[in-house]
């Protein structure tokens, strides 16, 4: 393995756990070039050699039998894009820069090597060491859920720590992406569970709207990541949200639909990729690295669903891929962040339905619809009737979830959006 590029630089290595045992390799070595802003990397010689049926990115970084092929990195300040998915957001990124002192403008490369291993979101890794040495989530456990939303409570309002013990163990493990304060709980099954807090500038109960959204998608059949809502009398207030990405020790391959879409997000450019970034783009990348058609197809019932519920925070950080062991293929991800606008009924979604359009409307939806795996527009619109007819008949299974006013708002935003779509 090269330990040195040829100005000396020593590389920071890439590491990944197997998809099919709880083996960690050296997958390559990652440079960045500080006189020009790219990022270079290369994959090791015997991780070529073994012909693994996997790659870290199926787009960006597909392997060929060159071991000495070098990836060249543009975005993120030259950080490639999958490398970018083992960066934490901005939750985890402002936990980093108070910790570690980074500035406000800090490139991505600092963030990945300032977060630890332990809880990066997929299956990959980074150090210096040329041989993995991978420490284990060690998790808060389940029981201790209502001392975790009181101490990220206090994180998100700047306040000191309630448990000092239980703040430093949090400030160690940031490395999850999405806005909101975030911590990782353990149960008895082994299943982790992301925690998300009610905190003070939310507009709405949002905990309470991303379990509803959660639990109306997979009543209607679709695959969203499983959900659970908990309110105390001392009115602390979370939802806690399954990790589809890690069961016991075992981490699961995930790329983003940014990866997917060799897209930067946050946008730097917008007019430099506008066109790229769409349901029905994303819907050909994820034909293009093998997934099958019920994926496809379920990718554009989430965009209807989206639509409908009003979750205007649809963008391609939260959409993604992982692989699957069993069946040796990448698989579209269960869903997750499906969080409807408490505020007012969006009529545009973040990512375009087809082509540049980001209006929600019939036509934009079917527009493309031969992408997502249909053989004709007829068949597309067929499915699209049953489909909000599924919408409209689930609602009241899932209905109960959701206090009065929020009830309202969702039946009567849900009854909007269907006449516009019917």
């Amino acid at each position: 393995m090269v330990t040195s590029n040829k100005s000396g630089q020593r590389p920071l290595y890439v590491y990944m756990q197997r998809p099919d045992t709880p083996k960690w390799l050296v997958v390559g070595a990652y440079w960045r070039d500080e006189s020009s802003s790219f990022g270079r990397f290369i994959y090791a010689p015997s991780y070529v050699e073994a012909a693994y049926p996997w790659t870290i990115d199926p787009v960006g970084l597909a392997q060929s039998s060159n071991s000495s092929q070098v990836f060249l990195a543009t975005r993120y300040n030259g950080l490639h894009d999958v490398l970018r998915d083992a960066c934490p957001d901005s939750w985890g990124q402002s936990i980093l820069r108070k910790t570690h002192g980074l500035p406000q403008d800090a490139p991505m490369l600092s963030y990945l090597k300032a977060a630890s291993n332990a809880d990066r979101w997929g299956a990959l890794a980074v150090g210096s060491a040329a041989k993995p040495s991978i420490a284990a989530l060690a998790s808060l456990r389940l029981p201790t859920l209502g001392a975790v939303v009181k101490e990220l409570q206090a994180m998100a309002a700047f306040k000191p720590a309630v448990n000092p013990t239980l703040r430093e163990r949090l400030v160690q493990t940031p490395s999850l992406g999405g806005a909101r304060p975030k911590a990782t709980v353990q149960d008895d099954k082994g299943n982790y569970w992301l925690v998300k807090p009610l905190v003070l500038n939310d507009s709405a109960n949002i905990p309470m709207l991303e379990h509803f959204a959660q639990a109306w998608g997979a009543c209607i059949g679709m695959r969203f990541a499983k959900t659970h809502y908990h309110e105390e009398k001392n009115g602390q207030i979370a939802v806690r949200v399954l990790r589809f990405d890690r069961f016991k020790q075992q981490r699961k391959l995930c790329v983003s639909a940014a990866t997917l879409l060799q897209a930067e997000y946050p946008v730097q450019n917008l007019m430099n990729q506008k066109s790229s970034i769409s349901y029905s783009r994303l819907a050909t990348q994820l034909n293009f690295i093998g997934a099958p058609k019920n994926d496809l197809i379920e990718l554009f019932e989430r965009m209807v669903f989206n639509s409908v519920c009003g979750n205007d925070d649809d963008h391609i950080r939260n959409h993604a891929a992982c692989y699957e062991d069993t069946s040796n293929s990448w698989r579209l991800s269960p869903a997750f962040d499906v969080v409807p606008n408490p505020n007012f009924t969006p009529t545009h979604l973040a990512i375009a339905l087809s082509g540049e359009q980001t209006a929600i409307s019939k036509d934009a939806v079917l527009n493309d619809a031969l992408l997502f795996g249909f053989e004709t527009y007829d068949q597309a619109s067929i499915h699209l009737k049953l489909f909000l007819e599924n919408v409209r008949n689930s609602f009241s299974t899932v209905q109960d979830q959701l206090e009065k006013p929020l009830r309202l708002l969702m039946f009567k935003r849900m009854q909007e959006v269907l006449k516009i779509l019917a």
